[in-house]
């Protein structure tokens, strides 16, 4: 049996940990693990940085013991098979709609039968101490992001859909979908009324549920709602606030 870190360590119930790494930077990701974090998301849709950040970003993440995903930009069978090759646990997938997207999006993560991943695993088969082929399907991590109307009301096609692990909500996305563009709030009424729907869709599916937190207090109620994984913000966002913080105190707003 292959050691997973990322699904044994949801055995207590707990929620855990998400950190969010947008800017390339193993230091972060070899900082998050030795403070604790559980898993880190290496954004390469809205990250910066290439193949040469991201293969040194995930060489930290293992240096840490940290499982690490990676959000591709866009469904790239060329870029999720490159990132799984090179160490990545998992993929997590943006604006994921229909079946039809979650099931593309399983035949490119898995191998066959299940999938149609094309063989060479060149730092991927490092990170188990037995048959990488044999194991990747059940180790691997398909995370689809649920950020749209249609996606929410396609929400049990796509949790049916065999192969599918994960689903992670994207709620400032999700917020201006369903205001039609006309605000970007995640403590919107409609946007909160969704998550609790999305929160328990998944649970009824048996699949891992991830959401995205704008600060640590919508992290808590996150937390406290029974997701499995939070990510409080990125580190971008951690970084300006100690930044605005620090300046405030010194300047005497605080």
């Amino acid at each position: 049996m292959t050691f997973d870190v990322f699904r044994e360590s949801l055995a207590d119930g707990r929620s855990r940990l998400l950190a969010w790494a947008t800017l390339g930077s193993p230091y972060f990701i070899e900082l998050a693990g030795k403070n604790g974090w559980d898993a880190v998301l290496i954004d390469h849709q809205h990250g910066i940085g290439g193949m040469a950040e991201l293969s040194a970003c995930l060489m930290a993440a293992r240096s840490v013991q940290l499982p690490a995903l990676v959000r591709v930009a866009s469904h790239d069978v060329a870029a999720i098979g490159r990132a799984l090759d090179d160490g990545a646990q998992g993929i997590m997938l943006p604006m994921v709609n229909t079946a039809d997207d979650a099931k593309a999006f399983v035949k490119a993560v898995k191998y066959p039968p299940l999938g149609q991943r094309s063989w060479g695993p060149y730092r991927g088969q490092f990170l188990m101490d037995n048959d990488y082929q044999a194991n990747a399907n059940g180790w691997t991590v398909t995370c689809a992001q649920i950020e749209t109307r249609e996606a929410l009301e396609n929400l049990d096609a796509i949790l049916a859909t065999e192969g599918l692990d994960m689903v992670l909500v994207g709620p400032n996305d999700l917020s201006v979908s369903l205001t039609d563009g006309a605000v970007r709030n995640i403590r919107e009424p409609a946007v909160v009324k969704a998550l609790e729907k999305i929160l328990e869709r998944t649970r009824a599916a048996g699949k891992i549920a991830g959401v995205y937190a704008n600060d640590n207090d919508y992290a808590q109620q996150m937390m406290a709602a029974g997701w499995n994984f939070v990510a409080a913000g990125s580190e971008t966002s951690m970084l300006q606030q100690a930044l605005s913080q620090t300046r405030d105190q010194l300047s005497g707003k605080a």
